[in-house]
C-alpha cells in the first residue's frame, strides 16, 4: 500500500476503528511517518500497531512520484527491502510474484468459522449504536453476511438498523445459509480477482430469488458474474475517498470511498434483467446495479466508509426495506 498524503500516523490507532481482525497489507510506503500520536481516541502509535501485526513500513520516499508512475504504467508488483540486496535481484523477485489477475484471495482472508456480530457503531460522544439501533429494536431482521474479507463497519451499520448478524465463511453453501433462515444475505467486500471465486458465484445463483441480496465491492462483482456478466481489471484501480458517483435513479451525485482493482462490464449484463443504477463520473465505469424483478442490488464502492464519506449509507436502509418487503 502506497499513500500520497504527506503525514501518516499522527492520529495513532485504536481498537474501535479496526475494520478487520488484523491488517492484511504486506507493507506500507509513505512520505512521512509520525512516531507520535496526537488524538484523544488513540491507544497506541501507528508504528506500534503495525509492528504488533508484523507489517513493515518504509518512509522518506517520494510517494507522489511513485503514484504518478503507477497511473502511467498501471498497477505493479513490488518488493520492499532494506538489507542491501542489489536492485536487479529485487526486480527479478518482484517479477516472479503472481499478478492480481487470476488470484483468489477471498479464501485467504475469510473467517475460519461462523460467528455472531453484536456491536453497533460508536459516535463521537462514545455512545454505541444510536437512534437507528433503537428504531429497529422492535423488528429484528436476520442478516447472514458472507465474509470475503468483510469490513467490520458494515456489520456495525447492520446492527444500528436493528439487524441480527451472522457472519459465515466464504465457502459456506447456499443450503447452509438458507438453513439459518435469513431475512437477507449480504455479500462482502474482499481482495483479489472475482472470477476465481467461482464457488461464491454458484452460491449466489442458488440464493437468487429465494432471499434478498445486497453486495458491496467484491460482492458486487460476484453478483455481476452470477447474473451472467463479465469482469475486467482496471489499469490502476479506484482507491481512497472522494470519488464522485452518480445515482441514475435519483440523479444525485454521491461522494464515495473506493478500493478495488476490478470492475463489472455493464455491456456484458443482460439488459432485460439488470438495471445499472450508479456510474462513476471519473471514468464512467459501473458502480451499482439491481435486478429488475428479483430482490438483489449491489454497489462497487463502500457506503459504510469509516470515517467517511457517508453519502451512500441510505443503501443499508434500502436493504432493510427490501427485507421487510420480502417478509410481507
Amino acid at each position: 500500500m502506497c499513500l500520497t498524503y504527506p503525514h501518516i500516523g499522527n492520529v495513532g490507532a485504536n481498537l474501535e476503528d479496526e475494520e478487520s481482525a488484523r491488517p492484511y497489507i504486506e507493507a506500507l510506503i509513505v512520505r512521512e511517518f509520525s512516531p507520535l500520536a496526537s488524538n484523544w481516541r488513540s491507544s497506541e502509535s501507528a508504528q506500534q500497531y503495525l509492528e504488533r501485526n508484523g507489517v513493515p513500513v518504509i518512509w522518506d520516499l517520494d510517494t507522489r512520484a511513485l503514484v504518478r508512475h503507477l497511473r502511467d504504467v498501471g498497477a505493479l508488483r513490488g518488493v520492499v527491502a532494506t538489507d542491501g540486496t542489489p536492485a536487479e535481484k529485487l526486480v527479478a523477485e518482484a517479477r516472479a510474484l503472481p499478478t492480481m489477475a487470476g488470484l483468489e484471495l477471498a479464501g485467504r482472508v475469510t473467517c475460519a468459522k461462523s460467528y455472531e456480530w453484536k456491536d453497533g457503531s460508536i459516535d463521537l460522544a462514545g455512545r454505541v449504536g444510536g437512534a437507528a439501533a433503537d428504531s429497529g429494536a422492535t423488528a429484528r431482521r436476520h442478516v447472514v453476511a458472507y465474509d470475503f474479507g468483510i469490513k467490520q463497519n458494515i456489520l456495525r451499520l447492520f446492527v444500528d438498523r436493528g439487524c441480527e448478524v451472522t457472519v459465515v465463511p466464504a465457502r459456506t453453501s447456499a443450503a447452509d445459509v438458507l438453513a439459518l433462515k435469513p431475512d437477507g444475505v449480504f455479500l462482502s467486500n474482499g481482495p483479489g480477482d472475482p472470477e476465481p471465486v467461482d464457488y461464491a458465484v454458484e452460491n449466489i445463483r442458488k440464493l437468487l430469488g429465494r432471499v434478498p441480496i445486497f453486495g458491496i465491492c467484491l460482492g458486487h462483482q460476484l453478483c455481476g458474474l452470477a447474473l451472467g456478466g463479465k469482469t475486467f481489471k482496471l489499469k490502476f484501480g479506484h482507491h481512497g475517498s472522494n470519488h464522485p458517483v452518480k445515482n441514475l435513479r435519483t440523479e444525485k451525485v454521491e461522494i464515495t470511498a473506493q478500493n478495488h482493482g476490478f470492475c463489472v462490464d455493464p455491456d456484458s449484463l443482460p439488459a432485460d434483467d439488470v438495471e445499472i443504477t450508479h456510474v462513476n463520473l471519473n471514468d464512467h465505469t459501473n458502480e451499482g446495479m439491481r435486478h429488475r424483478s428479483l430482490p438483489l442490488f449491489s454497489v462497487q464502492y463502500h457506503p459504510e466508509a469509516s470515517p467517511g464519506p457517508h453519502d451512500a449509507r441510505y443503501l443499508f436502509d434500502d436493504f432493510v426495506t427490501m427485507m421487510d418487503g420480502a417478509r410481507r
